[in-house]
């Protein structure tokens, strides 16, 4: 190597430690930015030139250092396994929030909740029992009857509320999901041409990083990464990304809770209307699934609990109305019901109560007297039976509470795990300011390092320029 080669190599040397300094003092700057991945300067040892007469092999040396690239420090192995959990924490935490908010909704146990309403109702219809004919009684039995359809319209009214909430926190995910589908198809695109003309992606790579992660905990997305440095985007095995192109998702079917049994609240993709867009997890998926269709005790949670309540309306009206028909009141009428039910409503909501005063309240059987409590006695011995409205309420009762408590377990289990994924990714890739103050010092010691060498050839050619020829003058 001649003498200028040598301090082109130490040239080199400098603006490889200058580089490298530079890489740090991004990473310090960074420590407290979220998602940021630290970078490290990725070097490699240039090799010597073809040399030039007899003695070239003999001289021949390296001609210093080269800077590849500003490596990023990820995971993709990690930041996969980041995005899984993600999107199970997603799922069961907004399943947990559902079921919350439908077991607060039952008041159960307590004073103003469902079984103190029906045991005051029974108890009314005993005390009337006693009191056969006494309009005081019939006062209090009318009332407490529409308390509990209030109490039972309440129920149905707090569910409706639940899907309302759901529906209108599943609609701003999907506008959401929208958005960060654009954000990485451009991301894409940037990163991409960044690439081919030898840039550094590194800040755009952990941008997109962050935005899928975010579309896993909302969808349970997955990433496919691609040679030239995009990411295709999956949700359901379809494509949400493909490259800079992005396919849109759309929120369709009921809008009410009365209407979710006869149109099912799905997502669509935009571009092909009436196809699913299935969801493997996230938080949009547990939201769509809790308004699904369903029967009482099964399908999507909060429809069930809506259909539980209209089953609870209509076994109060049947049992009840099924006793007082075949009783008189105190003028001798008969074949009258006590409940019934508003026309074009849900059972829950529709539950009337028929009689306005003593005279419409059958308390007697036929023949037995107007004084004759016997059939009031009996309808208040539903209050005990084991295929009452009270037994039913009971089971419904246990039934979200075991629900609820499992989604609040699965909840809290898939949150660690979710934290246990990202606290493993950010142990490789975040910052260290302690590391960072090592890789600083070696940098700074490799700077002074090779300005020393460019600061000796720079002697050497002093003295072959300005001194050669002057010994002995």
């Amino acid at each position: 190597m001649s003498t200028f080669g040598g301090l082109s190599a130490a040239y080199t040397g400098l603006a490889a430690a200058r580089a490298g300094i530079d890489a740090v003092g991004q990473n310090i700057a960074n420590v407290n930015t979220e998602g940021y991945t630290r970078q490290r300067v990725s070097q490699s040892a240039n090799g010597s030139l073809a040399g030039i007469g007899p003695l070239d092999t003999l001289f021949r040396g390296g001609t210093g250092v080269t800077v590849d690239m500003i490596q990023r420090l990820g995971n993709a192995l990690l930041e996969s396994r980041v995005r899984t959990a993600s999107a199970s924490s997603g799922y069961a935490e907004m399943n947990s929030t559902v079921m919350n908010s439908l077991e607060s909704s039952l008041h159960e146990p307590s004073d103003v909740g469902l079984a103190a309403t029906l045991h005051d109702f029974w108890a009314s219809w005993q005390d009337l029992a006693n009191h056969a004919g006494e309009s005081s009684s019939a006062g209090v039995l009318i009332e407490a009857g529409r308390k509990l359809a209030g109490a039972v319209a309440q129920g149905y009214a707090d569910a409706a509320d639940t899907f309302d909430t759901t529906r209108s926190q599943a609609q701003g995910m999907v506008t959401q999901v929208n958005a960060m589908a654009t954000q990485v198809a451009a991301l894409n695109d940037q990163i991409r041409q960044a690439t081919a003309a030898g840039q550094s992606p590194n800040e755009m790579l952990d941008q997109r990083a962050r935005l899928t992660t975010s579309l896993a905990n909302l969808t349970g997305a997955t990433v496919v990464d691609r040679a030239d440095g995009s990411a295709d985007v999956l949700v359901g095995g379809n494509p949400l990304v493909t490259g800079s192109k992005t396919h849109t998702l759309v929120l369709t079917g009921a809008m009410r809770l009365e209407d979710a049994n006869s149109s099912t609240v799905q997502l669509e993709w935009a571009n092909r209307p009436g196809d699913s867009a299935a969801l493997s997890g996230g938080a949009l998926a547990a939201a769509v699934a809790a308004m699904g269709p369903g029967t009482a005790g099964s399908g999507g949670s909060i429809v069930s609990a809506a259909e539980s309540y209209n089953a609870l309306a209509t076994q109060i009206a049947t049992q009840v109305n099924a006793i007082h028909s075949t009783g008189v009141t105190t003028t001798g009428t008969t074949n009258l019901n006590f409940f019934s039910f508003a026309a074009g409503k849900p059972a829950a909501l529709g539950l009337t109560i028929v009689p306005t005063d003593a005279s419409g309240i059958a308390t007697g059987a036929v023949g037995a007297g107007p004084l004759d409590g016997s059939l009031a006695d009996k309808i208040a011995g539903l209050g005990t039976s084991t295929t009452g409205p009270d037994s039913a309420w009971s089971a419904f009762v246990v039934r979200v509470g075991i629900e609820t408590g499992k989604a609040s377990d699965q909840a809290s289990t898939a949150s660690q795990a979710s934290a246990s994924a990202t606290s493993k990714l950010l142990s490789e890739t975040s910052v260290d300011m302690d590391e960072e103050t090592t890789q600083l010092i070696t940098y700074q010691h490799a700077y002074q390092g090779a300005a020393r060498v460019m600061t000796a050839i720079d002697e050497m050619l002093d003295t072959l320029i300005n001194r050669t020829g002057l010994v002995g003058r």
